[in-house]
């Protein structure tokens, strides 16, 4: 069964107790892994009945995939203000990745169950529908890479820099983002500040590595707070 996207769930009415219903369930799938989390642990994460997860999920396996979807979503929203940006490719590069990273400590959870969802999607340990809903869901992965392998191509030739293997510097690029994945603790005195400012040293990691230019307005990010995160 095809995951709903927002639209879906918007038009029958029921918005904010699907959200919650993800939300639960990706902290869930994001603690015990998909195999050892079931629908009885969402719902008591959520202090719910099983009757309302299977009011709007099926099975695990879409509740899975639907929080695997959300996560991509909350991805593009967070890029979309700097996919028309007209500046300089690094720029544009510098404020995706810059977006991008603050999403990922953001929603971490649902991050986690990316990572999830790429190796379930690697394995092949599914039935058939559920391959076939796991290849779209992948397939809007590799849309989400591709924009930043187009912007890291125009970059290349902007700033005279080489480039063997677009694909490869897009994988590369975004893989000391999502690094915050695995070390990143939120806490409540968290500020935006301290966010952007982790998010900025990551993003001049990531171009630097690449040979980019890292843009002014990431560097005076970092001067909003000097240290680390533990």
């Amino acid at each position: 069964m095809p995951t709903e996207n927002v639209a879906q769930r918007g038009a029958r009415g029921d918005t904010d107790s699907t959200d919650a219903i993800l939300s639960a369930a990706a902290e869930c799938f994001r603690e015990n892994g998909y195999a050892a989390t079931s629908i009885d642990d969402v719902a008591r994460s959520l202090g719910a009945t099983k009757g309302m997860i299977y009011h709007h999920f099926r099975s695990k396996t879409d509740l899975f995939f639907a929080v695997y979807e959300r996560g991509m979503e909350l991805n593009f929203e967070a890029i979309e203000p700097h996919r028309s940006h007209d500046g300089a490719a690094h720029e544009k590069l510098a404020l995706m990745g810059r977006s991008h990273a603050i999403a990922l400590m953001e929603h971490q959870a649902f991050q986690r169950v990316l990572g999830q969802g790429v190796a379930m999607h690697q394995q092949g340990s599914t039935t058939a529908q559920q391959r076939k809903t796991l290849a779209r869901l992948i397939k809007v992965r590799n849309s989400y890479e591709a924009e930043f392998r187009n912007v890291i191509e125009v970059a290349a030739v902007e700033d005279g820099f080489a480039l063997e293997d677009a694909s490869l510097a897009s994988k590369s690029f975004l893989a000391v983002l999502n690094s915050t994945v695995f070390w990143y603790s939120p806490r409540k005195a968290d500020s935006d500040a301290e966010r952007e400012n982790i998010a900025a040293q990551l993003v001049t990691f990531a171009l630097r590595g690449l040979g980019a230019q890292v843009p002014a307005f990431i560097e005076n990010d970092m001067k909003t707070k000097n240290g680390t995160h533990s």
